[in-house]
């Protein structure tokens, strides 16, 4: 099987489990205040990013967030997890690309605060009611929880892989 027939399925497979997450989550209530979310399936967005490319990642998210919000019903779900999740994984894939001495867990960490607060802004924004804005110290609280748990699964799960699966052998501590 050639190398790009390989990054393809992988990348299928990843944009899957991560449309599927997303449309779960999109099944329970917000957490603690509206729009509050783990954002779990951005843990197969990052994964892609480090072990198949970058190009490849961005495939994740954007049939994550367009079939994900076709599947859920909810067409305004485009809006806010599209733009954020490019400005999210855009910053962190140049922090992968430019330093080595910071964690996935604290990568993970900064993009899950900057997509929360790029999807708060975003709705302030579209419906013209920026008292919203109070919300983000709250919601940068619950993301830096979200993106903690989903770094440390990540860094787990990056040890476990087999090699052979993704071409892998370790990743920043």
């Amino acid at each position: 099987m050639s190398i790009v027939v390989k990054k393809i399925t992988l990348t299928a497979v990843l944009a899957t489990l991560s449309t599927l997450t997303f449309m779960l989550e999109s099944l329970f209530p917000p957490l603690i205040i509206p729009g509050a979310k783990l954002g779990l399936s951005n843990l197969f967005i990052l994964l892609t990013a480090i072990t198949i490319g970058y190009k490849y990642s961005f495939a994740v998210l954007i049939v994550k967030c367009l079939i994900g919000s076709l599947f859920s019903g909810n067409f305004a779900t485009i809006i806010y997890s599209l733009p954020a999740g490019l400005i999210a994984l855009t910053i962190e894939i140049l922090l992968l690309t430019l330093t080595k001495k910071i964690s996935i867990v604290s990568i993970s960490t900064l993009g899950a605060v900057i997509n929360s607060s790029v999807q708060n802004l975003t709705f302030c924004i579209v419906t013209n009611t920026f008292e919203y804005l109070i919300y983000l110290p709250y919601l940068a609280l619950i993301a830096v929880i979200a993106g903690l748990l989903v770094g440390f699964t990540l860094h787990l799960l990056i040890k476990k892989l087999p090699e052979k699966v993704f071409g892998i052998t370790q990743i920043n501590n």
